[in-house]
């Protein structure tokens, strides 16, 4: 419950919208480590294809996880009783 004097926020995705668009921001300063990190890590060199990577892993993990909305209640018990799926 709210008191009195709480603030109210405009929308309210309007926080998280703020946080990703600092989280973007090239003018945030960073560390020389952390640049140095940056550049060993993800090196401009293949930056498209690591990109295409992650976005061809996104909708294949996106595919399975929409077959899950068909299965009814039963079947999802079953599945995750089953024991010789336990160690796979």
């Amino acid at each position: 419950m709210r008191g009195a004097g709480a603030k109210r926020l405009s929308s309210p995705t309007g926080k998280s919208a703020n946080r990703v668009a600092k989280a973007s921001d090239s003018s945030i300063k960073k560390s020389p480590k952390t640049e140095a990190f940056i550049r060993k890590h993800w090196p401009a060199k293949g930056r498209a294809q690591r990109i295409a990577r992650a976005e061809q892993a996104w909708k294949e993990a996106m595919e399975i996880a929409s077959t899950f909305k068909k299965l009814d209640p039963e079947t999802v018990k079953w599945i995750a009783e089953d024991p010789d799926l336990e160690y796979l």
